[in-house]
C-alpha cells in the first residue's frame, strides 16, 4: 500500500507541476494584451499631440487631453495636484513666464494594460526660454496612465519628475 501511495503522491506532484508550467489560453491572451501595436501607436500619438500643445504654450489644448476628474491625477516632483483645476492653474502660472518651450520625449515604452488602458513611461528633456531672457535645459522622467474615453485616449494620471541637481 505504501508504494502505491508514494506513486500516487509523486504523480500528483508531476501533474500539478505540469499544470502550473503549461500556459493557458488566458495566459496567452494576457501576454498579447501587454503589447497591442494599435493601442501603443494611439497612446504615442496622443502623447505627441499633448507635447505639441505644451510646446505651443497652449494650456487649454494640453488639458483637452486630460480626463476631467478630481482624483489627484497629476504628481510633479513630490507635489500632488489634487484637482484638475489645481493642475491647470499650476501649468497656466508656469507657462505665463515662458516665451519658448521645447519638450522632447525619448525612449517611450508603452505597456498595454487592457484594451482601454495603457501606461507610457519615458524620459526626456525640456528647453525653456523665460520672459526675462533666462534659459534652462533640464532632464525629466514621466509615467503616464492613459485611458480610452469613447474614441479618444486621455491622460488619467501623470507622474513627472526631474532629477535632483548635482
Amino acid at each position: 500500500m505504501k508504494p502505491f501511495r508514494s506513486l500516487l503522491w509523486g504523480c500528483s506532484i508531476l501533474v500539478a507541476a505540469q499544470l502550473i508550467a503549461t500556459p493557458t489560453k488566458a495566459d496567452e491572451n494576457a501576454a498579447r494584451a501587454w503589447s497591442d501595436p494599435a493601442v501603443e501607436q494611439a497612446v504615442l500619438a496622443t502623447n505627441t499631440q499633448m507635447i505639441a500643445a505644451a510646446n505651443r504654450l497652449d494650456v487649454d489644448a494640453f488639458f483637452a487631453y486630460i480626463v476631467d476628474t478630481d482624483k489627484g491625477m497629476i504628481v510633479q516632483n513630490g507635489t500632488i495636484f489634487r484637482t484638475r483645476q489645481q493642475a491647470y492653474d499650476a501649468v497656466k502660472r508656469g507657462m505665463a513666464g515662458v516665451t519658448k518651450l521645447e519638450r522632447r520625449i525619448e525612449n517611450p515604452q508603452v505597456t498595454v494594460i487592457g484594451p482601454d488602458t495603457a501606461l507610457l513611461v519615458a524620459d526626456g528633456s525640456v528647453d525653456a526660454v523665460f520672459v526675462d531672457g533666462r534659459s534652462m535645459t533640464s532632464r525629466f522622467a514621466v509615467s503616464l496612465l492613459f485611458v480610452r474615453t469613447g474614441t479618444q485616449w486621455k491622460l488619467l494620471h501623470g507622474h513627472y519628475s526631474a532629477p535632483a541637481m548635482r
